[in-house]
């Protein structure tokens, strides 16, 4: 779900969960993208179980991470 957004000609701006609206962008479609994921178990943003600071170890981290770089990479 997208909490704000702006387009214009030149650029697209996203402000909202990453596991959901990367997936809805076009492939090849990013060209910079500014992130601060959270490391597991330092701080629990929210109790959704996508949030990446709900990993409850390392492993789990790891999967939702490659989700993240996956689709940054597309």
């Amino acid at each position: 779900m997208v909490k704000e957004q702006l387009i214009t000609d030149s650029y697209a701006l996203y402000n909202g969960d990453c596991m959901h609206v990367l997936p809805e962008l076009d492939d090849a479609g990013i060209d910079l993208s500014v992130y601060s994921p959270p490391f597991c178990g330092l701080y629990q943003y929210t109790s959704l179980p996508n949030d990446f600071s709900n990993c409850a170890t390392k492993e789990e981290f790891l999967e939702h991470y490659r989700f993240l770089v996956k689709e940054i990479a597309r």
